[in-house]
């Protein structure tokens, strides 16, 4: 797999909250926020593109059904920020918080996840393609009836998450933490695990490995 990353032009122009962010607003193109807050925004059908975020802050908001291209989030605070059936396209999300955050109906495509803490996030019926978790945490996040297609995942914790009835295309485990993932053998038909996986896994559907 390789993954496409944000294509960005050289120069990015300040961007301020006050100004870019409102209710109405329906593009955001070129621009790059730097250690800004926003609070309580409601937001629909917004097309992001070509912007960094940096050191930024999104509290108590909601942004539904909007397009990110070419977007990176870098070190932001982006926890329980809700984002149901929005598209992302070569968007990365690196050194962030995202706990508690909501995705569902999401759509996701040459999309990185790296070093980000990412508990009890929510991917309900989310659809992924080409993308990347890095070195991130995802213990507790849920995943159930979501549909994967060449995703790469590189050490990242998925301890207790949930897979219920999710599509997952052949992906190799064997670095991750999937002690207690909450899915059922016959979805993994394809991946690859380790030893220690395949025996852990073994145990918790009740078969004896000795």
């Amino acid at each position: 797999m390789q993954l496409i990353f944000p294509i960005l032009p050289e120069l990015l122009l300040p961007g301020d909250f006050a100004q870019f962010w409102g209710p109405d607003a329906e593009e955001i193109r070129g621009s790059q926020f730097s250690g800004q807050k926003m609070q309580a925004l409601e937001l629909r059908g917004c097309d992001v593109d070509q912007c960094v975020f940096s050191n930024c802050r999104f509290i108590q908001c909601r942004l539904e059904s909007c397009r990110f291209c070419d977007v990176i989030f870098d070190s932001c605070d982006l926890s329980n920020l809700q984002l149901p059936n929005c598209s992302f396209r070569r968007t990365v999300f690196k050194n962030c918080k995202l706990s508690g955050s909501i995705f569902s109906e999401a759509a996701f495509r040459d999309t990185a996840f790296q070093h980000v803490v990412a508990p009890y996030t929510n991917f309900l019926n989310s659809k992924w393609k080409n993308c990347l978790l890095q070195h991130s945490d995802f213990s507790e996040a849920f995943f159930a009836e979501a549909v994967f297609s060449s995703l790469s995942l590189e050490e990242t914790r998925l301890t207790r998450s949930d897979f219920s009835r999710a599509k997952l295309d052949k992906a190799d485990y064997r670095s991750c933490d999937i002690r207690d993932v909450r899915w059922e053998l016959s979805q993994l038909r394809g991946c690859v695990i380790s030893y220690e996986q395949a025996a852990d896994l073994a145990r918790a559907a009740g078969i004896s490995v000795q």
